[in-house]
C-alpha cells in the first residue's frame, strides 16, 4: 500500500539527492579484501559477522530538495547494516547484508523517508582492482517506516581500486545500476563516479573528501524521458577514536540539473557523522 503522504510529492522524492546519494556507500567498496590474514589457504569458507553503521545530525538549507520553496532544517539519520562476509577463493569474496536507514526532519516532516534493504555481493579481486556484482531488494517507506511506498530490485555492477601516495589515499569507484520497481516512476538507470580522498595528518586526524557525479535515466511512468545529473563536493575533518570508531564533520555542496526544470536544485549540508563497526 502506498501512503497518501507519498503520492503527492512522488516525482520530487525520487529526485531528492539525500536519498539517492545514501545508496552509494564508498566504505562498502573500500573494505573488500582478499582472504583476511587469519584465514588459512584451506579455510575459504570461513565467514564473519559484523554490525556497521553511522549516526549523523545534519543541517540542510533545502529540506524539500526543490528549486523553489527552499526551507532550512535539521535532520537525524541513523544507518545500520548487519553483514556476513567470507571468501570463496583467494580472490573471490562475498557479502550478505541487511541494512536500515531513515532521515527524520525536525520541522519538514513531509521530507521524512526510510529504507530497508537486503542484498548480496560478489567481488573479484584482480591485480589490485575490485569488480563487484550486487543484487539488492529494498523497501522505500512513506515517512519513518509507515506505509510501503514502493518495492524495488537493484542490479549493480562496479569497479573500484585504492591508490596510496605518501599519506594520502585515493579510492575511485564506478557503479552502474538498473532499478526494477512496482512503481513505474522509480524505474531507472543510474551511473555513479565517486572519488574517496583521505589525507592523514597524524594517526588520529585526517582530511577527507568524496566528490561524486551521478547520472539518472528514468524509463517509465510520469518520469519517462527524464534525465538528471547530480554533482556533489565536500570537505571534512575526521577523528579516529579507534580503528572501528570515527567522527567526521563535513561541509557538502550539492547541485542537481535535469531536463525537468522543477527537479533542478542546490543544497548545502553541514554536520558531524559518527561511524562505527563491530
Amino acid at each position: 500500500m502506498r501512503g497518501s503522504g507519498f503520492l503527492l510529492p512522488i516525482v520530487g522524492l525520487l529526485g531528492a539527492g539525500t536519498a539517492g546519494a545514501a545508496d552509494v556507500d564508498l566504505t562498502e567498496f573500500k573494505t573488500t579484501a582478499s582472504v583476511p590474514p587469519y584465514y588459512s589457504a584451506r579455510s575459504y569458507s570461513a565467514s564473519s559477522w559484523s554490525v556497521v553503521g553511522s549516526i549523523s545530525p545534519t543541517f540542510t538549507d533545502n529540506a524539500l530538495f526543490t528549486r523553489d520553496n527552499r526551507r532550512p532544517d535539521v535532520y537525524y539519520e541513523p544507518d545500520v547494516s548487519v553483514r556476513l562476509d567470507g571468501n570463496l577463493t583467494n580472490d573471490l569474496s562475498y557479502r550478505l547484508y541487511a541494512r536500515a536507514q531513515y532521515e527524520a526532519f525536525s520541522r519538514e516532516k513531509n521530507s521524512n523517508f526510510s529504507v530497508a534493504r537486503m542484498g548480496a555481493r560478489l567481488t573479484e579481486n584482480w591485480d589490485g582492482w575490485r569488480f563487484s556484482a550486487i543484487y539488492e531488494h529494498r523497501y522505500d517507506f512513506d515517512g519513518i517506516y509507515r506505509d510501503v511506498a514502493f518495492v524495488s530490485d537493484d542490479v549493480m555492477g562496479s569497479v573500484a581500486r585504492d591508490f596510496h601516495v605518501n599519506n594520502a589515499a585515493f579510492s575511485p569507484l564506478l557503479l552502474l545500476t538498473y532499478r526494477f520497481s512496482d512503481l513505474p516512476e522509480a524505474r531507472r538507470w543510474r551511473f555513479d563516479a565517486v572519488l574517496g580522498i583521505e589525507v592523514k595528518l597524524d594517526p588520529r586526524w585526517s582530511i577527507v573528501s568524496t566528490p561524486l557525479f551521478e547520472a539518472y535515466w528514468f524509463t517509465d511512468g510520469l518520469n519517462t524521458g527524464r534525465r538528471d545529473q547530480l554533482y556533489s563536493v565536500d570537505l571534512g575533518l575526521k577523528y579516529n577514536f579507534a580503528s572501528n570508531v570515527s567522527l567526521t564533520t563535513t561541509v557538502l555542496y550539492e547541485a542537481r540539473t535535469s531536463n525537468v526544470p522543477l527537479r533542478r536544485y542546490r543544497d548545502l549540508r553541514i554536520g558531524p557523522r559518527l561511524d562505527f563497526a563491530f
